[in-house]
């Protein structure tokens, strides 16, 4: 199964970090996948690291892939358990997060689109369309408009880490628009 993980090492201090996150959730069975790193823009460099490994998954007949990028953290010590217990026999996309979300009155369903890619399992019917999307655009958002059966684990076992991202070239917090009991804490 092995989760897949997107690593700049411009940012080496998350390395430690992660390994240790790792060992508290039972993760030992795991690949550092170097980020693609393009001089002229960060979002051509998030989507080529995210189809690197969706391709690697495909040359390799993969019937699954797990991926993950550098700044996942999980709030429960059980987070990542949680996340491959509730996993659907039935998916494209199988994701730890959102960060929009859409309620929907009738049923008081959550209908989560998708953005953020920092925990996710893609399954092999859904690796062409995956692939299909522009070079040019973020992947997270692009991949959702393809409209696939799209699963997330709620409520959400991975989030990612605050501090510093490369898209928004600031420090950022996504969690902030989570609820408590949107995030699943054990």
């Amino acid at each position: 199964m092995g989760l897949n993980i997107i690593y700049d090492n411009r940012h080496s201090e998350d390395y430690g970090r992660l390994l240790g996150e790792f060992m508290v959730q039972d993760i030992y069975d795991f690949k550092f996948w170097d980020a693609v790193v393009l001089k002229d823009s960060v979002v051509k460099s998030i989507n080529a690291s995210h189809k690197k490994i969706v391709q690697w998954a495909k040359d390799n007949n993969k019937k699954e892939v797990y991926i993950a990028e550098q700044d996942l953290t999980f709030p429960a010590k059980d987070g990542w358990k949680y996340f491959l217990k509730n996993k659907p026999d039935d998916y494209d996309i199988y994701l730890g997060c959102s960060y929009v979300k859409d309620r929907d009155e009738k049923t008081g369903l959550f209908k989560s689109l998708i953005c953020g890619f920092h925990c996710y399992i893609v399954a092999s019917k859904f690796y062409d369309a995956f692939l299909s999307v522009p070079d040019d655009v973020h992947i997270d958002t692009a991949v959702g408009d393809l409209k696939g059966n799209f699963v997330f684990c709620y409520p959400f076992p991975a989030l990612q880490r605050s501090g510093f991202s490369a898209n928004n070239r600031t420090i950022v917090n996504y969690n902030e628009v989570l609820n408590k009991e949107d995030i699943y804490i054990g």
